[in-house]
């Protein structure tokens, strides 16, 4: 009985671990992140390119944030594709993307920090 309560304590204080030892790249963001949420074919993908923006293949990611300017690096606050992401929507604001249901609050955190970085990979 006291093994089952000291396994279901670990396990609780593993769940509020809030570490990321993902990549802080281009080219992990991309495919983890950018490609299944917001590079889908009804939004930014190569075919669709809603905004003329596309983030389904890196190279496409890379061409989008670099010609538009979506990333003033070092600069998450700045950088419009961090505000989209961390938008209240509604109508005195910048829409929130993706607007069908927001990213993962560590997803935004690595974006973020990715860009404080400097956003390495472009």
């Amino acid at each position: 009985m006291r093994w089952s309560l000291v396994v279901a304590v670990l396990s609780l204080a593993a769940c509020g671990s809030v570490d990321d030892d993902r990549p802080a790249t281009l080219e992990y963001i991309t495919v983890a992140i950018l490609q299944p949420s917001c590079g889908n074919a009804q939004c930014h993908s190569s075919f669709r390119r809603a905004e003329d923006y596309a983030f389904d293949t890196v190279e496409e990611a890379r061409d989008s944030i670099t010609t538009y300017g979506l990333v003033m690096r070092t600069e998450p606050e700045s950088s419009l594709l961090y505000q989209v992401l961390i938008s209240p929507g509604g109508e005195d604001n910048i829409p929130r993307m993706p607007y069908d249901q927001p990213l993962a609050d560590l997803d935004v955190a690595l974006i973020h920090e990715w860009i404080l970085l400097g956003a390495p990979g472009l």
